[in-house]
């Protein structure tokens, strides 16, 4: 079944997005808390958000850390945009630190299968695409959410609407159409990596 671990291909994009490619990048850039900016909240492991995480998931996430720690992280539960940064400032003076082992323990067995399940309820069929075109939705979900209101999420609508079909070439193409919401807005991160899902897709016609 295809959420029950990434494809090799999806964990290297996600680990290229979300950590800068993987441990060395992670020790020395990711292991304390971070805000990625926008309407993130503190950050840390391979793209855990506390902002978008319940003080119990939190708890359950971080329960190899002292419980001191794991209460300072669980009062990040809802803290985003400037908030969230204000925040991640006071984590990081925490000393708080997760380590590459560690972080990868808690991507597979709790990030992972959170937004598999995620997506999978917002996506039917999903789960029937092809390991590498799951990932990709995966990679896409993991960054934005799973929320098809207004029109900045018309192109997953679209994908939405394409998955059953398995059309996996116009599925690539609403990734690419999904640039237009960051095109000149200082987020060529964004960019390449809607361009990295949609090349991930088309490896699947």
């Amino acid at each position: 079944m295809s959420s029950s671990k990434p494809s090799p291909k999806t964990l290297d994009l996600l680990l290229q997005y979300e950590v800068g490619g993987g441990k060395s990048y992670y020790e020395k850039y990711l292991s304390k808390f971070t805000w990625p900016g926008g309407a993130s909240g503190p950050t840390i492991a391979i793209g855990v958000d506390c902002a978008y995480y319940s003080e119990s998931e939190l708890s359950e996430i971080f329960s190899f850390l002292a419980k001191d720690q794991v209460k300072k992280i669980q009062a990040a539960s809802g803290k985003s945009g400037e908030g969230g940064k204000e925040y991640a400032k006071s984590l990081r003076a925490a000393g708080i630190v997760v380590g590459w082992d560690k972080a990868l323990e808690i991507f597979q067995k709790l990030t992972w299968p959170k937004f598999t399940k995620l997506a999978e309820k917002t996506f039917p069929g999903l789960a029937s695409l092809h390991p590498d075109a799951y990932g990709a939705i995966i990679s896409l979900v993991f960054n934005r959410g799973t929320s098809l209101k207004g029109d900045s999420r018309k192109e997953m609508v679209n994908i939405k609407n394409l998955i059953p079909k398995k059309d996996y070439k116009k599925i690539a193409k609403e990734f690419r159409n999904m640039k237009r919401i960051w095109v000149g807005k200082n987020l060529d991160g964004l960019l390449e990596r809607r361009e990295a899902e949609a090349k991930l897709v088309e490896q699947c016609i």
